[in-house]
């Protein structure tokens, strides 16, 4: 855990240059790890998500904040409210529509697009997380911490409390990506927006380094 003392509140315009859309899907089961296989089958329809500052949300079965909850079995079966979220420019979002009544194909599994929901900006709330931050499958707590410290000052972050969450993995098809989960709380404004708009680490098409806001951090449990 990494601790220091609060900020003091500032004036903040909330950007939209990078937003992420939204859609409603229909899905009967899938692997909990499917990253990889949903990276693949959007890639064929929206092959430009490699030039662009994007991210791909893996499509999560409903596990809180993801620090208490792990999952024993490896397939899972989204409810009806399960979304596809694809993070990108505001100018790409026209671009991402042609999704809509496409199936994708992940290997034996299927995702039909419903429909395209309203996009979503980033929050200026001050605390975040991320489910999967990409790491050294040995690294420890105190030098995963450091690593991401580093990472927040060189997008010009200055973080006053990190908690490390669950280690999970996320197969591909010819390695597998050993990750942390991370809360980073008493954010500038300016600071939550750039580290979702931006992230840190590897992978996001993956899903790595994307961050979503957080209400807060009184019930997390860090085992």
């Amino acid at each position: 855990m990494f601790w220091q003392e609060d900020i003091k509140e500032e004036r903040f315009t909330l950007p939209n240059t990078i937003q992420d859309a939204v859609f409603n899907i229909h899905t009967n089961v899938l692997p909990i790890d499917h990253a990889y296989l949903l990276s693949k089958a959007l890639l064929k329809h929206l092959p430009w998500l490699k030039k662009v500052n994007a991210g791909v949300f893996d499509i999560s079965v409903a596990d809180g904040n993801g620090w208490e909850q792990d999952h024993e079995s490896s397939l899972y079966y989204p409810s009806k409210r399960s979304k596809l979220s694809i993070r990108i420019p505001k100018e790409r979002l026209d671009d991402v529509t042609v999704l809509i009544g496409k199936t994708l194909v992940l290997g034996k599994y299927q995702i039909n697009i419903i429909k395209a929901l309203k996009s979503k900006m980033m929050s200026d709330m001050q605390i975040v997380f991320a489910k999967h931050i990409a790491c050294d499958e040995n690294t420890s707590e105190e030098d995963f911490l450091q690593t991401s410290f580093m990472q927040l000052q060189t997008l010009g972050i200055q973080p006053k409390k990190m908690m490390v969450g669950l280690k999970r993995k996320i197969s591909t098809l010819n390695s597998v990506i050993h990750t942390r989960s991370l809360m980073v709380a008493d954010l500038r404004k300016s600071e939550s927006v750039r580290l979702q708009e931006l992230g840190i680490g590897d992978y996001r098409l993956l899903g790595c380094g994307l961050f979503l806001p957080q209400k807060g951090i009184e019930s997390i449990n860090t085992v």
